[in-house]
Protein backbone atom coordinates (compact mmCIF):
# COMPACT_ATOMS: atom_id res chain seq x y z
CA UNK A 1 0.00 0.00 0.00
CA UNK A 2 2.41 2.20 0.95
CA UNK A 3 4.49 1.64 -2.64
CA UNK A 4 1.23 2.33 -4.31
CA UNK A 5 0.43 5.46 -1.87
CA UNK A 6 3.48 6.64 -3.70
CA UNK A 7 2.76 6.36 -6.89
CA UNK A 8 -0.76 7.59 -6.34
CA UNK A 9 -0.36 11.01 -5.05
CA UNK A 10 1.93 12.29 -7.56
CA UNK A 11 -0.79 11.33 -10.51
CA UNK A 12 -3.36 12.35 -8.12
CA UNK A 13 -1.62 16.02 -7.69
CA UNK A 14 -1.20 15.99 -11.99
CA UNK A 15 -4.95 15.40 -12.21
CA UNK A 16 -5.66 18.17 -10.04
CA UNK A 17 -3.29 20.80 -11.56
CA UNK A 18 -4.75 19.78 -14.76
CA UNK A 19 -8.25 20.27 -13.28
CA UNK A 20 -7.17 23.62 -12.06
CA UNK A 21 -5.90 24.69 -15.67
CA UNK A 22 -9.26 23.47 -17.27
CA UNK A 23 -11.61 24.91 -14.80
CA UNK A 24 -9.77 28.26 -14.43
CA UNK A 25 -8.27 28.97 -18.13
CA UNK A 26 -11.25 29.44 -20.39
CA UNK A 27 -13.45 31.29 -18.47
CA UNK A 28 -10.69 33.83 -18.00
CA UNK A 29 -9.97 33.67 -21.34
CA UNK A 30 -14.31 34.11 -22.59
CA UNK A 31 -14.05 37.26 -19.66
CA UNK A 32 -11.41 38.84 -21.20
CA UNK A 33 -12.64 38.33 -24.62
CA UNK A 34 -15.73 40.11 -23.23
CA UNK A 35 -14.20 43.33 -22.86
CA UNK A 36 -12.83 45.79 -24.89
CA UNK A 37 -10.23 46.38 -22.36
CA UNK A 38 -9.55 42.26 -22.23
CA UNK A 39 -8.93 42.34 -25.81
CA UNK A 40 -6.57 45.39 -26.16
CA UNK A 41 -4.45 44.16 -23.01
CA UNK A 42 -4.46 40.93 -25.10
CA UNK A 43 -2.99 42.12 -28.18
CA UNK A 44 -0.22 44.32 -26.02
CA UNK A 45 0.72 41.01 -24.16
CA UNK A 46 1.12 39.30 -27.81
CA UNK A 47 3.02 41.92 -28.79
CA UNK A 48 5.02 42.05 -25.83
CA UNK A 49 5.80 38.08 -26.20
CA UNK A 50 6.66 38.29 -29.77
CA UNK A 51 9.08 41.42 -29.05
CA UNK A 52 10.43 38.79 -26.20
CA UNK A 53 11.12 35.70 -27.77
CA UNK A 54 11.40 36.96 -31.71
CA UNK A 55 15.10 36.68 -30.69
CA UNK A 56 15.11 33.02 -29.28
CA UNK A 57 13.34 32.22 -32.08
CA UNK A 58 15.96 33.04 -34.64
CA UNK A 59 18.90 31.75 -32.46
CA UNK A 60 17.03 28.24 -32.43
CA UNK A 61 15.69 27.56 -35.73
CA UNK A 62 17.94 28.68 -38.20
CA UNK A 63 20.63 26.24 -37.00
CA UNK A 64 17.95 23.57 -36.53
CA UNK A 65 16.90 23.98 -39.98
CA UNK A 66 20.99 24.03 -40.97
CA UNK A 67 21.50 21.10 -39.36
CA UNK A 68 18.44 18.96 -40.69
CA UNK A 69 20.27 19.86 -44.16
CA UNK A 70 23.21 18.99 -43.38
CA UNK A 71 22.57 15.64 -41.90
CA UNK A 72 19.83 14.83 -44.73
CA UNK A 73 22.21 15.84 -47.65
CA UNK A 74 24.70 13.85 -46.51
CA UNK A 75 22.48 11.20 -46.76
CA UNK A 76 21.05 11.91 -49.64
CA UNK A 77 24.26 12.42 -51.90
CA UNK A 78 25.02 8.61 -50.80
CA UNK A 79 22.06 7.54 -52.83
CA UNK A 80 22.20 10.58 -55.41
CA UNK A 81 18.80 12.47 -54.81
CA UNK A 82 20.02 15.49 -53.98
CA UNK A 83 16.57 16.85 -55.71
CA UNK A 84 14.56 15.67 -52.60
CA UNK A 85 16.98 17.62 -49.96
CA UNK A 86 14.44 21.32 -50.30
CA UNK A 87 11.06 19.32 -49.73
CA UNK A 88 12.58 17.26 -47.23
CA UNK A 89 13.64 19.99 -44.97
CA UNK A 90 11.03 22.96 -46.22
CA UNK A 91 8.34 20.10 -45.09
CA UNK A 92 9.58 19.04 -41.82
CA UNK A 93 10.16 22.91 -40.74
CA UNK A 94 6.65 23.43 -42.02
CA UNK A 95 4.77 21.08 -40.65
CA UNK A 96 6.77 20.33 -37.13
CA UNK A 97 9.93 22.01 -36.09
CA UNK A 98 8.44 25.58 -36.82
CA UNK A 99 4.70 25.11 -34.34
CA UNK A 100 7.04 23.22 -32.14
CA UNK A 101 9.91 24.98 -31.02
CA UNK A 102 8.59 28.01 -31.84
CA UNK A 103 6.15 27.17 -28.43
CA UNK A 104 8.97 26.03 -26.75
CA UNK A 105 10.73 29.28 -26.90
CA UNK A 106 7.44 31.04 -26.08
CA UNK A 107 7.37 28.77 -22.91
CA UNK A 108 10.93 28.85 -22.08
CA UNK A 109 11.16 32.74 -22.63
CA UNK A 110 7.39 34.46 -22.28
CA UNK A 111 5.60 31.22 -20.00
CA UNK A 112 8.40 32.04 -17.40
CA UNK A 113 8.09 35.75 -17.61
CA UNK A 114 4.08 35.30 -17.46
CA UNK A 115 4.13 32.79 -14.41
CA UNK A 116 6.75 35.32 -12.39
CA UNK A 117 4.61 38.43 -13.20
CA UNK A 118 1.40 36.93 -11.95
CA UNK A 119 2.99 35.06 -8.65
CA UNK A 120 4.68 38.98 -8.00
CA UNK A 121 1.00 39.82 -8.39
CA UNK A 122 -0.36 37.43 -5.95
CA UNK A 123 2.76 37.42 -3.08
CA UNK A 124 2.37 41.44 -3.28
CA UNK A 125 -1.69 41.06 -2.81
CA UNK A 126 -2.64 43.17 -6.22
CA UNK A 127 -4.87 40.07 -7.36
CA UNK A 128 -6.40 40.43 -3.68
CA UNK A 129 -6.64 44.26 -3.99
CA UNK A 130 -8.48 44.02 -7.44
CA UNK A 131 -11.10 41.57 -6.11
CA UNK A 132 -11.89 44.04 -3.49
CA UNK A 133 -11.84 46.96 -5.51
CA UNK A 134 -14.90 44.76 -7.64
CA UNK A 135 -12.41 43.98 -10.34
CA UNK A 136 -12.09 40.43 -11.99
CA UNK A 137 -8.55 39.51 -12.14
CA UNK A 138 -8.81 36.64 -14.14
CA UNK A 139 -10.96 38.65 -16.93
CA UNK A 140 -7.95 41.69 -16.51
CA UNK A 141 -5.16 40.33 -15.41
CA UNK A 142 -5.31 36.07 -16.56
CA UNK A 143 -7.23 36.09 -19.55
CA UNK A 144 -5.19 38.84 -21.74
CA UNK A 145 -2.35 36.52 -21.11
CA UNK A 146 -3.61 33.25 -22.29
CA UNK A 147 -5.00 35.29 -25.27
CA UNK A 148 -1.72 36.87 -25.78
CA UNK A 149 0.47 34.25 -25.68
CA UNK A 150 -2.22 32.24 -28.53
CA UNK A 151 -1.93 34.97 -30.25
CA UNK A 152 2.00 35.50 -30.22
CA UNK A 153 2.85 31.58 -31.20
CA UNK A 154 1.51 31.53 -35.07
CA UNK A 155 3.50 34.98 -35.37
CA UNK A 156 6.63 33.10 -34.17
CA UNK A 157 5.60 30.40 -35.52
CA UNK A 158 5.69 32.03 -38.97
CA UNK A 159 9.47 33.45 -38.06
CA UNK A 160 10.24 30.01 -37.32
CA UNK A 161 9.41 28.92 -41.10
CA UNK A 162 11.44 31.75 -42.36
CA UNK A 163 14.50 31.13 -40.47
CA UNK A 164 14.51 27.16 -40.30
CA UNK A 165 14.37 27.50 -44.62
CA UNK A 166 16.84 29.98 -44.73
CA UNK A 167 19.35 28.06 -42.09
CA UNK A 168 18.84 24.61 -44.50
CA UNK A 169 19.18 26.74 -47.54
CA UNK A 170 22.23 28.49 -45.76
CA UNK A 171 24.35 24.87 -45.02
CA UNK A 172 23.04 23.48 -47.93
CA UNK A 173 23.86 26.13 -51.22
CA UNK A 174 26.77 28.40 -49.95
CA UNK A 175 28.18 26.05 -47.37
CA UNK A 176 27.44 22.51 -49.38
CA UNK A 177 27.38 23.13 -52.79
CA UNK A 178 24.25 22.22 -54.17
CA UNK A 179 22.61 24.65 -56.93
CA UNK A 180 21.09 27.48 -55.50
CA UNK A 181 18.27 27.05 -58.80
CA UNK A 182 17.69 23.18 -57.68
CA UNK A 183 17.30 24.13 -53.71
CA UNK A 184 14.82 27.21 -55.00
CA UNK A 185 12.45 24.83 -57.42
CA UNK A 186 12.50 21.73 -55.95
CA UNK A 187 11.29 23.85 -51.92
CA UNK A 188 7.91 24.22 -52.15
CA UNK A 189 7.67 20.75 -53.81
CA UNK A 190 6.88 18.54 -49.94
CA UNK A 191 4.37 21.23 -48.80
CA UNK A 192 0.34 22.28 -49.83
CA UNK A 193 -1.19 25.68 -48.26
CA UNK A 194 -3.21 22.86 -46.33
CA UNK A 195 0.30 21.88 -44.34
CA UNK A 196 0.63 26.04 -43.58
CA UNK A 197 -2.37 26.27 -42.10
CA UNK A 198 -2.15 23.17 -40.38
CA UNK A 199 1.14 24.40 -38.98
CA UNK A 200 -0.34 27.52 -37.93
CA UNK A 201 -3.16 26.08 -36.58
CA UNK A 202 -1.43 23.94 -34.04
CA UNK A 203 0.45 27.12 -33.14
CA UNK A 204 -2.21 28.96 -31.86
CA UNK A 205 -3.27 25.27 -29.80
CA UNK A 206 0.40 25.26 -28.24
CA UNK A 207 -0.14 28.59 -27.37
CA UNK A 208 -2.99 28.89 -25.44
CA UNK A 209 -1.84 25.57 -24.02
CA UNK A 210 1.20 26.80 -22.56
CA UNK A 211 -0.26 30.18 -22.11
CA UNK A 212 -3.04 28.48 -19.69
CA UNK A 213 -0.93 26.59 -17.96
CA UNK A 214 1.44 29.47 -16.83
CA UNK A 215 -1.10 31.58 -16.07
CA UNK A 216 -2.46 29.18 -13.59
CA UNK A 217 1.07 28.30 -12.13
CA UNK A 218 1.59 32.28 -11.61
CA UNK A 219 -2.20 33.19 -10.12
CA UNK A 220 -2.39 30.39 -7.69
CA UNK A 221 1.53 30.74 -6.86
CA UNK A 222 2.65 30.50 -2.98
CA UNK A 223 2.34 33.70 -1.10
CA UNK A 224 6.71 33.81 -0.92
CA UNK A 225 9.83 34.56 -3.18
CA UNK A 226 10.34 30.89 -3.51
CA UNK A 227 6.78 30.06 -4.16
CA UNK A 228 6.74 32.16 -7.08
CA UNK A 229 10.83 30.52 -8.62
CA UNK A 230 8.77 27.55 -8.06
CA UNK A 231 5.68 28.43 -9.96
CA UNK A 232 7.51 29.86 -13.03
CA UNK A 233 9.84 26.77 -12.69
CA UNK A 234 6.34 24.14 -12.97
CA UNK A 235 4.51 26.42 -15.84
CA UNK A 236 7.93 26.27 -17.80
CA UNK A 237 8.85 22.64 -17.44
CA UNK A 238 5.04 21.42 -17.70
CA UNK A 239 4.44 23.53 -20.75
CA UNK A 240 7.67 21.99 -22.72
CA UNK A 241 6.44 18.82 -21.60
CA UNK A 242 2.92 19.29 -22.63
CA UNK A 243 4.03 21.22 -26.63
CA UNK A 244 6.36 17.92 -27.08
Amino acid sequence: MRALGRLGRPALAALAAAGRVIAFSPPAALRALASVHGARAATAQAVAIVARCAGPVVLVCGPIGAMLSLQALTLMRTFGVERALAPLCVATVVRELAPGFAAVVVAMQGGAGIAAALGAMRVADELDALEVMGVDPRAEIAGPRILGAALAAPLLNGLAMVCGVFGAWLMAVPLLGVPNALFLDTALDGVTAADVWLSAGKSVLFGAALGAVCTTAGFFAERSAAGVGRAANRAVVTSVILVL
